[in-house]
């Protein structure tokens, strides 16, 4: 087994981790102090997976979120390479995938970070010895001073009750795909809704099934929380961990999308060329129903959304025995203003729920996350 050791290793490679990467860069770091560890086969990997899945045109972030610290280095770089304007949509200019993708990828070039990405390698277990975390994973043992991990949330799918049908699996599941000239998509989101148009540009006959009629939020959560103004209510409940989460759950807006795309959609389904189905799906026997309506079952795609893994069924649950680490009533870490859970091992995404507020999952979440552990890292003799 190779033993290596790193001042601070990044675990997860997607845009929170390169974001992590890139702002301490951006700062002064070396590049040489740096580890970022995958369990895909380079940066971003499966970020761009998972939107080309869906065929995604632009994100739902605007054109100041990306994984620069610099807020207008997505702008500039368009400006440079000369980028239409087609590559940012509407007032808050959402950028194109492919816009967003091209700055990552010369961001990371501009960096040298693939030089210290260590890829196709999921860990298996973080412990502590003495004054370092010990990260091993099937071929490696890595000593690291400081840990963040930044692993999103895209390993665990969410799934209904019903979705043991031989002809059901989600979207972003790896099982190999079989496409069908029929299709019913379950969601009523983003990427249900990109999916849908994906497939009915392909010529395939589509039903859409949502719970409720189609609703429009141009963010995953109004807007205000991104500043302190709009979080002041949420700070305030301090370290009532169960009322900052029914906080969150209530401001985040799952089930909906930006105006352009349900209108895209809807003209869709009022032209008959997609069938919209409102109801809760309910199986019986192979067959799906809603309100008694039997569903086109050849292939149904779930889009019904993705959760954080939990942390007692994961490689940090010997660190959490270890050391006693405390968790919220919720199961999820309790991490300080700095997003650390205990010295010198940060979270970000989903765990940083209960810190950052309805945004932490978002490329915000990774941009604020990077303005709280960053200066960390600095303001100890030994990365000075």
């Amino acid at each position: 087994m190779v033993s290596l050791h790193t001042r601070i290793l990044i675990i997860g490679g997607g845009v929170h981790g390169m974001t992590l990467a890139v702002s301490y860069l951006e700062q002064g770091g070396s590049l040489d102090d740096l580890m970022i560890l995958d369990a895909n086969d380079s940066p971003l990997a499966n970020w761009k997976t998972q939107t080309a899945r869906i065929s995604m045109s632009h994100l739902r972030s605007t054109r100041v979120h990306h994984l620069s610290s610099n807020p207008h280095a997505l702008k500039q770089f368009a400006a440079c390479y000369d980028y239409g304007s087609h590559h940012f949509k509407d007032t808050f200019g959402r950028p194109s995938l492919a816009l967003f993708n091209d700055h990552c990828d010369q961001t990371i070039d501009d960096w040298q970070l693939s030089s210290r990405f260590i890829g196709n390698e999921p860990v298996a277990r973080v412990t502590r010895e003495k004054n370092m975390y010990v990260i091993e994973t099937n071929q490696r043992r890595i000593t690291a001073d400081v840990v963040i991990v930044a692993t999103g949330q895209s390993s665990a799918v969410h799934l209904p009750d019903w979705a043991g049908l031989p002809s059901c699996r989600h979207i972003f599941s790896t099982e190999e795909v079989h496409e069908q000239d029929h299709v019913t998509v379950v969601g009523g989101g983003i990427t249900a809704l990109h999916y849908v148009l994906a497939r009915y540009q392909k010529g395939h006959h589509v039903t859409l099934v949502t719970k409720r009629p189609l609703e429009v939020s141009q963010f995953d959560a109004d807007r205000s929380f991104m500043g302190p103004k709009g979080l002041r209510a949420f700070h305030q409940l301090e370290d009532d961990w169960i009322e900052k989460r029914s906080f969150v759950k209530a401001e985040r807006r799952p089930g909906t999308s930006p105006n352009d795309l349900v209108l895209k959609v809807k003209r869709l389904i009022r032209q008959g060329v997609i069938n919209h189905v409102i109801g809760e799906a309910v199986r019986c026997d192979e067959q799906l129903y809603v309100d008694g309506q039997a569903l086109p079952s050849t292939e149904i795609v779930c889009c019904t959304g993705i959760r954080p893994l939990d942390v007692t069924q994961s490689f940090l649950r010997p660190l959490l025995e270890q050391l006693d680490l405390p968790l919220t009533p919720c199961g999820t870490p309790v991490l300080d203003e700095t997003l650390a859970w205990t010295d010198d091992f940060y979270m970000t995404g989903a765990y940083a729920d209960l810190i950052v507020g309805p945004f932490a999952r978002a490329i915000y979440g990774g941009q604020e996350a990077a303005r709280r552990i960053v200066p960390r890292l600095f303001s100890t003799q030994k990365y000075a």
